[in-house]
């Protein structure tokens, strides 16, 4: 069977404003414990995964604790006063389902995200809640429908806002009609100076930390291309020490702030750093704005470079050897 097109994939990237609006069926009818949890673990891989980077990251600047987990198994420290937040697109995520069957074991509540497979299967035996988000999608262009039904469940559970869904989802759909404008360096300008190079991307901050782990995962997976994701100021306790001359990677950097941070001075390698910078209503609105046009960089990158951005073969064989 043919896979989804190029042209699939760009509209469904652009679809993210939608994706974040789309609101869960059985979302409101999550019963609460007594006491919002301690902590919420957001188990989950990839595509369906990194939505907990973003969730930890909103997290930190309220009482709630986020922590993303993508590894096989429940931490040890987890306990019944805190919940796991299950994201699997596919439902059939190995590592994501040791997860929950260690948190189930102890007795630990878990909520799942996803459109079906084993995990709705197990968690409606065990009668624990299942919100469904829309299939058909690769999980990485259903980010919006993951990381926004991921952060209206966090509220539910903490009683604690993360976000403005309405503001959100204005600004996303504006900056949209926007791209083709001469406020935002052109996609095919930054595109001409990724070709064919390694990719590093830096973040400032939680928030751009993970909208860089998010572009390094689709350069990955879209446009079949070496990249890394790193962080400023953590770089400079290790990173420094491999820069120089030479051939550098190319690099971009996401930020909020209004100045440009300090990359080319502290690596010193020779490389122009490539800036591209967030703005919004609120800094979540302004690093999905980031990771709107990082997601078109990814599709446009694999159209100069002649590859297809759906496909991910030696990832489907990963998995069909973990069973």
């Amino acid at each position: 069977m043919a896979h989804p097109s190029a042209a699939q994939m760009w509209q469904w990237t652009l679809g993210l404003p939608e994706q974040l609006a789309y609101r869960a069926k059985g979302l409101d009818k999550l019963e609460l414990s007594d006491a919002p949890p301690r902590r919420i673990l957001v188990a989950g891989m990839g595509g369906s995964g990194v939505s907990g980077r973003f969730l930890a990251a909103l997290a930190n600047s309220t009482t709630v604790q986020i922590v993303p987990w993508n590894w096989a198994g429940a931490p040890s420290w987890l306990t019944p006063a805190d919940a796991v937040l299950a994201t699997s697109y596919s439902g059939n995520t190995a590592e994501t389902l040791a997860t929950v069957n260690d948190a189930l074991a102890a007795g630990i509540p878990v909520t799942g995200i996803t459109t079906g497979g084993k995990l709705e299967q197990l968690l409606r035996e065990r009668e624990r809640p299942v919100l469904s988000v829309p299939g058909g999608l690769p999980p990485r262009a259903a980010f919006g429908f993951l990381l926004g039904t991921g952060l209206r469940v966090c509220a539910r559970l903490s009683g604690v806002e993360l976000w403005q869904p309405e503001r959100t989802v204005a600004a996303l759909t504006q900056l949209r009609s926007n791209l083709g404008s001469s406020q935002f360096t052109p996609i095919s300008v930054i595109t001409k100076s990724l070709i064919e190079r390694p990719i590093t991307v830096y973040g400032t901050c939680p928030l751009t930390a993970a909208a860089a782990l998010r572009l390094k995962q689709q350069l990955n997976e879209n446009a079949k291309q070496f990249a890394w994701s790193a962080t400023l100021p953590e770089l400079a306790h290790n990173e420094i020490t491999a820069a120089g001359p030479g051939r550098p990677p190319s690099r971009l950097c996401l930020t909020l702030a209004q100045e440009p941070p300090p990359l080319d001075s502290v690596l010193d390698d020779g490389e122009q750093t490539i800036y591209l910078r967030g703005s919004g209503p609120s800094p979540l609105a302004a690093v999905l704005g980031l990771v709107f046009q990082g997601d078109l960089v990814s599709l446009a990158l694999a159209e100069a470079r002649g590859v297809e951005p759906y496909p991910i073969e030696r990832i489907t064989a990963y998995k069909a050897r973990l069973g």
